[in-house]
């Protein structure tokens, strides 16, 4: 099975891009696609328990949670960012598995394909 890594790294308040990674993510295990997520940057805001995109008229990120905890979607942050945007308390129903920027490289070269979003 192919491995496929989808990348946001837009904050999930003001911008579509982190929904959208996971819901395409979440498209993926219909095509015999094995999908995981990297929220870089900015992005790693919607691992925060205090992020509310709904708030602002954006898809809820509690959707996601589902289909994380149903398909068993990895998802991965860098540390380095989490610290930069002060993300203390994570989400747990993201499972999120924490990288560095050191590990970073390595880690992208797993994926047959990745696609920055």
């Amino acid at each position: 099975m192919k491995k496929l890594l989808f990348v946001a790294y837009q904050s999930p308040v003001g911008s579509i891009w982190v929904n959208e990674a996971f819901r395409t993510a979440f498209g993926m295990y219909g095509e015999d696609l094995e999908p995981a997520v990297l929220l870089l940057d900015e992005a790693c805001v919607a691992l925060s328990k205090k992020t509310k995109p709904e708030s602002l008229g954006l898809l809820p990120l509690s959707i996601c949670h589902r289909y994380i905890k149903n398909y068993g979607t990895p998802v991965f942050a860098v540390k380095e960012d989490l610290e930069q945007f002060k993300v203390k308390e994570l989400d747990e129903n993201f499972s999120a598995k924490v990288l560095t920027k050191q590990d970073l490289k390595d880690f992208i070269h797993q994926f047959d394909y990745v696609i920055f979003m």
